[in-house]
This record gives C-alpha cells, sequence and structure tokens, in this order.
C-alpha cells in the first residue's frame, strides 16, 4: 500500500509516492524483530541469514507482494551493511518500492553502473536527468544543483555541503539556516536563549524569512512513526530502515511537537491529548496525515514540560551555531580564504577545535599557505588525539616530504600501513618517503597501490606523475596529471605538474597555461606565483615577470626564492640599486647561499665597482666549489678589466710626459 503526497521546493513543484511499511505477519514481525536487534549490534551474518528466512517466508501464499519486497529490502540491507553492494543489488533487482529503488541507486553508485543509477534516480524523482554522456561542465552544474536542493531538503546534511565547497560553489551558512533560525527565534521570543560561546559570524544576516511552525517541519517523521508495525521498537531506531526523510530535524515525540506548536503560538500546554490531531483549523493538510482512527489507536507519549522543550530545542540551537561554523570554515578554505578559514575553526568550542578532524583542517589550511613547519605540528597534534586516522594523511607526508624529514616520513608511513594495510593514504604516505630518499621506482610502485585500492583518488595520481617526471618519463607523467583532472578539475597540483613537464620538454607557452590554471585555482599560493613568474622570465616577458615576484613576495615576505629572481630581473631591467637592496633581503634569510653573493658581484662589476665586486665573488667561491667555473671566470674577467685599466693609464701617463 502507497500513499501519495505533494511537496513543493524553490526549484517547482512534484509529485512523489512515498511507501508505507507494509503490515506483516506475526511470524514476519517475530524475524524482522531479530534482524534488526542483529543488525544493532552488528552480527551481519546473523541479520543477513535471517533476512534470507524471512524473504523466502513471504514468497508463500497468504502473503502480499508489498510484504514480500519489504523483505527483500530487509535482506538488501543486511548485505549493504556488510560491505556486499553487489549482492544488495542483486537482492533488489525488479522491485519497485520507493525503499527498494533508492537502495538500488545506492548500490549501483557504489558499483558504478552510471547508466542503471540515472534511470533509476529519473524515476524516483520524476524528473528526466541528463545522460550520462553529458559534458564534464553540464555535469559540474547539474551536481551543484542537486547538492543545493539536497542541502535545502536538510541543512545539517554535510557531505552535500562539503561537495559544493568541493565545486568551488560553497553555500552561505546563514542562507542554509534562515528559515531553521526563523523557527527558533519565534519559538524563543519570550526569553533570552542560550548560545554558543565564541562564535563568530563571518557574514551579514540574511533578510528574516517568514516565520513557519516547526511542526510542519517534522510532520512526516511524526506520521511515519505511526505507521510502523507494532514489535517492541526500543530495540532499534524507527528509522533505521525506513524510507529516507523528508525533515531535517530529530525526532521529537508526538506530544513534544505539539507542545511546541502551542508554544510558538503562544497557548497553554494544558490538554496535550488533543494536540496530536492534523488539519486543525489554521493548518493546511500535510502530506502524511493520519485517519481520524489511527490517533486514537496510538499509545499517547506522556506530556513534556514547555522548560524541557525549551532545553531541547537550545540543544539544537547549539549544534545548529556549531555546524555554521564549520560549514563558513570549510567554505572559505575552498575559496583559498586560508587565514579567514583558521579564525573560523578556532572559534569552535574547545571539545571540538581539539579534535582530529578539525586540527587536520587546520594543518591544510597552513599546508595551502606553504607554512610546512606549523602545518605539520598540527598533523602531529591530529595524530595523537586520533592515532587512527587517515584521512589527509598523504598531506602530511608531502608536508613532511618539503621538510625532509625523512626519519619521521617513513615512521608515519609504517604505522599507517601497519594500522590499515588497504589504506591509499598509507601508501601514498610510503611512496612519499621513498621518493624522498630518491628510490622513485618504489615510490611509484606505492603510488600504483594507492591507486588500486580508490582509483578516485585524484592525489595518488598526481604523486605518480611526479615520480614518472622524476624518472623523465614525460608521456606517462601527463597521463597521470589528465587522469587526475579528470576525476577532480580543480586539483591544481595535477595542472602544475603538467606545466613542470612542458617545461622540461621546452614548451614555455604550454608551461605558462597550465601554471595560470593553477593560479586561478589557487591564487594565493606562492609556489604557483613563482612558478608563474619564473616562465615568465624565461619568455623575455620580464615586466610580467616582475610582477609575479613581487606579488608572492607580498604573500610571503620570506620567499628567498621570489626575492632572489625578482633581483635578477631587476639586473636585467638595468634596476642595480634595486636589485642590491633585494639581494641584502636574500642574504640575511639565507647568509651562506652562494649565488646571492654571485648575483651580487655581478651587478657591481656592472655598477663598475670592481673591489667589492672581486670581494663578492671570492666569498660565493669559497661557498660553492661546484660553480667554481663560472664564478672564476668572472673573476678572470675583474682581474683583465683591470689590467687593462692600469695598462691604459700607463699609456696615458707616457704620452703626457
Amino acid at each position: 500500500m502507497a500513499v501519495t503526497a505533494s511537496t513543493t521546493t524553490s526549484h517547482g513543484s512534484a509529485s512523489v509516492t512515498v511507501d508505507s511499511l507494509p503490515k506483516l505477519t506475526a511470524v514476519g514481525q517475530r524475524l524482522e524483530h531479530i534482524i534488526r536487534y542483529s543488525l544493532d549490534r552488528f552480527q551481519f551474518r546473523n541479520a543477513i541469514f535471517l533476512a534470507e528466512r524471512l524473504y523466502y517466508h513471504t514468497r508463500g501464499t497468504g502473503h502480499t507482494t508489498e510484504e514480500h519486497e519489504y523483505a527483500q529490502y530487509l535482506l538488501a540491507t543486511c548485505q549493504y551493511r556488510q560491505g556486499q553492494p553487489e549482492l544488495a543489488w542483486a537482492s533488489l533487482d525488479g522491485c519497485t518500492s520507493i525503499r527498494n529503488r533508492y537502495l538500488f541507486a545506492q548500490c549501483c553508485l557504489d558499483l558504478r553502473r552510471y547508466a542503471e543509477c540515472n534511470g533509476v534516480l529519473e524515476w524516483l524523482l520524476q524528473e528526466a536527468l541528463p545522460a550520462c554522456s553529458a559534458t564534464a561542465q553540464q555535469r559540474h552544474k547539474l551536481a551543484i544543483k542537486y547538492f543545493t536542493q539536497a542541502l535545502e531538503a536538510n541543512p545539517f546534511l554535510w557531505e552535500a555541503l562539503e561537495n559544493l565547497s568541493e565545486l568551488g560553489s560553497a553555500p552561505d551558512p546563514n542562507s542554509i539556516f534562515a528559515e531553521f533560525d526563523a523557527t527558533i527565534a519565534n519559538v524563543f521570543a519570550s526569553r533570552p536563549v542560550l548560545v554558543i560561546q565564541r562564535v563568530k559570524s563571518a557574514m551579514p544576516n540574511p533578510p528574516a524569512p517568514p516565520i513557519i511552525k516547526l511542526e510542519d517541519l517534522q510532520d512526516e517523521n511524526i506520521n511515519e512513526t505511526a505507521t510502523e508495525p507494532s514489535y517492541n521498537q526500543s530495540s532499534v531506531p524507527a528509522h533505521d530502515l525506513t524510507k529516507p526523510r523528508q525533515g531535517f530535524l530529530p525526532t521529537i515525540d508526538t506530544n513534544s511537537m505539539a507542545v511546541l506548536a502551542q508554544i510558538s503560538e503562544g497557548n497553554g500546554i494544558d490538554k496535550p491529548n488533543t494536540l496530536l490531531r492534523r488539519g486543525t483549523a489554521g493548518h493546511m493538510k500535510r502530506p502524511f496525515e493520519r485517519t481520524k482512527q489511527e490517533p486514537a489507536a496510538s499509545a499517547v507519549a506522556p506530556a513534556v514540560s514547555k522548560a524541557e522543550l525549551q532545553e531541547e530545542l537550545e540543544a539544537l540551537r547549539i549544534v545548529a551555531d556549531t555546524f555554521k561554523i564549520l560549514a563558513r570554515a570549510y567554505g572559505l578554505f575552498s575559496q583559498n580564504k586560508f587565514t579567514e578559514s583558521m579564525v573560523e575553526y578556532e572559534s569552535l568550542p574547545y571539545e571540538h577545535l581539539a579534535s582530529g578532524w578539525v586540527q587536520c583542517q587546520l594543518a591544510k589550511n597552513k599546508f595551502e599557505m606553504t607554512d610546512y613547519t606549523t602545518a605539520a605540528q598540527y598533523f602531529q597534534r591530529a595524530r595523537e588525539m586520533e592515532p587512527s586516522i587517515h584521512r589527509d594523511m598523504e598531506i602530511y607526508s608531502t608536508c613532511l616530504w618539503h621538510l625532509k624529514q625523512e626519519m619521521k616520513l617513513s615512521a608515519l608511513g609504517k604505522e599507517l600501513k601497519d594500522s590499515n594495510h588497504h589504506s591509499p593514504q598509507a601508501w601514498c604516505a610510503l611512496g612519499n618517503a621513498y621518493s624522498l630518499r630518491n628510490e622513485n621506482d618504489q615510490a611509484l610502485k606505492c603510488f600504483q597501490r594507492a591507486i588500486q585500492l580508490d582509483d578516485r583518488f585524484a592525489y595518488a595520481h598526481t604523486l605518480s606523475g611526479h615520480e614518472y617526471k622524476g624518472l623523465e618519463e614525460y608521456d606517462k607523467a601527463l597521463t597521470e596529471y589528465r587522469t587526475a583532472l579528470s576525476i577532480d578539475d580543480r586539483h591544481y597540483p595535477a595542472w602544475c605538474g603538467m606545466g613542470d613537464v612542458y617545461i622540461k620538454v621546452g614548451k614555455s607557452d604550454l608551461a605558462l597555461i597550465h601554471y595560470k590554471e593553477a593560479q586561478r585555482l589557487n591564487p594565493s599560493n606562492t609556489v604557483v606565483i613563482f612558478l608563474v613568474g619564473i616562465v615568465q622570465e624565461r619568455m623575455n616577458r620580464t615586466t610580467e615577470a616582475l610582477r609575479s615576484f613581487e606579488e608572492a613576495i607580498h604573500l610571503q615576505p620570506g620567499h628567498a626564492m621570489a626575492r632572489f629572481e625578482k633581483a635578477k630581473v631587476q639586473k636585467e631591467m638595468g634596476q642595480y640599486t634595486e636589485a642590491l637592496k633585494e639581494l641584502d633581503v636574500v642574504h640575511k634569510i639565507a647568509p651562506t647561499e652562494p649565488r646571492v653573493f654571485m648575483l651580487q658581484g655581478e651587478i657591481l662589476l656592472e655598477m663598475g665597482d670592481k673591489k667589492e665586486a672581486l670581494k663578492k665573488l671570492t666569498w660565493a667561491l669559497d661557498l660553492d666549489s661546484k660553480s667554481s667555473h663560472a664564478i672564476r671566470d668572472l673573476i678572470d674577467k675583474v682581474n683583465q678589466d683591470s689590467d687593462t685599466e692600469e695598462q691604459g693609464y700607463d699609456i696615458q701617463h707616457d704620452s703626457d710626459g
């Protein structure tokens, strides 16, 4: 049996048929109860065995199609939770109920049967979806559209917010929770509300939307509970195996929601038993409305006091405020606003700030700011808080690679691999450890193993590209970089890698295009900006190169290489005084760098200060024996010029006599 409900959103209206739970026989109810009990205790093999018994039981005479499909759903759910989507897919093939088709679509997605998944979703949404052959740009826009709709239906849906941010379309948390905030404010209009400590709003509040009743957001949950079978519901939450929920608020008993409606309207709570009725004056009939007989047949829960309900909703508001901070911080990171993102994370209550996930987010912000030392400290803190953490550890390993901390990197890779041999992050860490020791072949094997474990891991493809580049296998490197970009076209390290390859093969124009794209995706990354400047300098676009180096220095004043290259460009432009000033700063950052002394000597030689030039070149020679040939040539040039001048002076002196 099924009921039809019409729902309207800002994107239009759609008619959706929602399944109600079928009435099982007494035997079926007992089996279902034991299945749920087993799932609750993670006894999946037992749950699957019993679900198979229920499946065959409902195939007998006297059972409806709805009962049999529900048994198929329970069996597929057990299989899916055990990590066997292929078995769940087979169990659900041919089913027609909403819940079965939804789980079937999820199995198709996991099994990468995208065309089949597309067809099921069209049927579920009653909306024609584009073919899987749609262009990347079309898929990108549609992904944003559907994630946005999902977030509108449930503002606590973190996965949708995370995906929107990674697609470059981070939503405004204030807009997400606008209706929620307005509803809560309406409930507590007459008294002060407990607010989360240290919360800072990074965005202006939107205009206040029309006030809606919180009970209207919860009706689906209330009425769905009323249609459940009469097994012991205390053993398992009612929502575990039922249809995907429409509302986003947690389940509150019927009387609580009714009391809330009265509170929001300023009415009393003297008659809790009468508040269960739906469709009373002033209320529109809701999609999942019960019949008049159903409320009478249901057990009425004890009434809750106004103070208890307000306490519960205050807690919900605190959860929402925490979620807003996390959403803002994650969105700012995706927009390359790393400092602002860190400020948001640091405004979290201590219990959330002192979590491995948040510490990793702080580390990633510092990593993108090329502050690898501080990033490593945050990552280490995350590991201390959650030793089993694997997510983002590939970034930690790259951080240690940049810092040349071979012992720590090797230890990290071993610890991650020992804790989970099938972790792609662990194999990336091991690969980085081999790469740091210049064992490119071994590093490549590790990165390829990571790809075997997760071929949608864009960063593993990029790291493989780096190793192929180190082995001078440029075609293979480009293939890996392109694969990474096919997975995530905003993955800027792959764009940089392609630029590196084109530099190696002498295609500066293509290198600049790829570096520029990387800069567009991450405009505050000083490494990328520096690379853009290097190519511009190589292409004799000195004015543009100077501008790029100045931008990198502005973002990172201690960027010694950017200052050194800026001085080289200034020398080429005849700006000798400015170049020497820049090199003085570089000397303070890197006092034993021979190239600084060598460039100072060249500039002083151009300015005619041969004595000082000879001194700088001599220091450079003492510090760098490898470049002694080039330095000696310059010293010889200084000496030859000095001899010529002296000879010219003597000739002039003799003629005067």
